[in-house]
């Protein structure tokens, strides 16, 4: 497939899963590689028309910020593919012993600053939950956590346009929350932000265009 075509996929592709985006992204970009300002260009269209996923946040990010496009296509790709997140979730669980209540768990599409993008039926689920007395945890899984200026130019890009598709998303604090399930196994929510999972890459927060 033209790298082309590629990045009109990764467009029309609302609701696709990560899985998916992240690898499809990843072969268009590496196209670029000879192109530095082409590559701008392309991460922009790919954040701007996937503004909620996370993960092609952090694969710009690196892809931007790093030495060889290709060695960091792939090695994102890696990464991604083989995220042990879903395990340390297993092991957290069982840690809880038989007879503990199960955590209201809670995937996140992207986090940073002390706040996370999450579905909005979650967004509204977790305050009762509390109220109940239930334990909450994230899932913030490979991808997931972005420095706070990278999320917060989420955050302004998302509340600057008017997009149907952004009512099925919310963004919260996380602080309410018990605990975070990352790569690296539950970590306490205060400590999401102390090593995001990519670098800053300012050229991200411009438009496309």
């Amino acid at each position: 497939m033209h790298p082309i075509e590629r990045l009109r996929y990764v467009a029309r592709s609302r609701g696709a899963p990560a899985e998916v985006l992240v690898a499809e992204s990843a072969a268009a970009l590496v196209a670029f590689r000879g192109d530095p300002a082409g590559m701008v260009a392309a991460c922009r269209r790919i954040v701007d028309r996937q503004l909620e996923c996370g993960p092609l946040w952090w694969l710009c990010s690196r892809i931007l910020c790093g030495f060889d496009v290709l060695d960091e296509a792939r090695s994102a790709v890696e990464e991604f593919e083989a995220d042990p997140t879903a395990v340390r979730l297993a092991r957290a669980i069982e840690g809880l012993g038989p007879d503990a209540p199960v955590p209201y768990l809670v995937p996140v599409l992207a986090a940073g600053g002390g706040r996370a993008l999450v579905e909005a039926e979650d967004a509204t689920a977790v305050p009762e939950a509390i109220r109940r007395g239930e334990t909450v945890w994230l899932v913030a899984g490979v991808g997931r956590v972005l420095p706070a200026d990278t999320f917060a130019a989420l955050e302004r890009r998302r509340a600057d346009r008017d997009d149907p598709f952004d009512e099925r998303t919310a963004v919260i604090d996380v602080a309410p929350a018990h605990s975070v399930v990352r790569p690296s196994g539950l970590v306490a929510t205060d400590r999401l932000d102390r090593r995001p999972d990519c670098p800053v890459a300012a050229e991200l927060f411009r438009l496309a265009g």
